[in-house]
């Protein structure tokens, strides 16, 4: 069964690690963990990819999990280095983090909603673009 929801301590320890893919491709390494407004709890995860680190994504954490000192991500290299680009410093609009849901097949909704059922809408829909896979 996918974990679908990372505890904030063990995501803040995450920062430095590498990041790696569901086949286990390198993608780069996390640069900062990204907390939900709303909940406080781990969201996103910025990644540092490119040569040499030079370009930076955001990344949902739904799905992640710990792999052998690295971070396995629930979503694929070439997704990831597909997404609209960022600005590493500030947060991300409203609209900036909708089409970030949407280049990553996750639903999003605006409204407020409870932290757990927009979590496990997120996990599911991960787990779904991991089987078409």
């Amino acid at each position: 069964m996918p974990r679908t929801e990372t505890g904030m301590t063990e995501a803040h320890e995450w920062r430095g690690r590498t990041a790696v893919d569901p086949d286990g491709q390198k993608i780069g390494k996390i640069d900062a963990i990204h907390l939900d407004q709303e909940t406080g709890k781990p969201e996103w995860a910025l990644v540092n990819t490119g040569r040499f680190g030079t370009k930076s994504n955001f990344v949902p954490l739904a799905g992640a999990s710990p792999a052998r000192g690295d971070v396995q991500l629930a979503f694929h290299k070439d997704d990831i280095k597909d997404a609209p680009g960022i600005e590493p410093e500030g947060e991300l609009s409203q609209q900036e983090e909708k089409t970030r849901y949407n280049h990553y097949g996750l639903e999003y909704s605006e409204s407020r909603s409870t932290p757990g059922s927009r979590r496990r809408q997120r996990a599911e829909a991960a787990q779904g673009l991991r089987e078409r896979r």
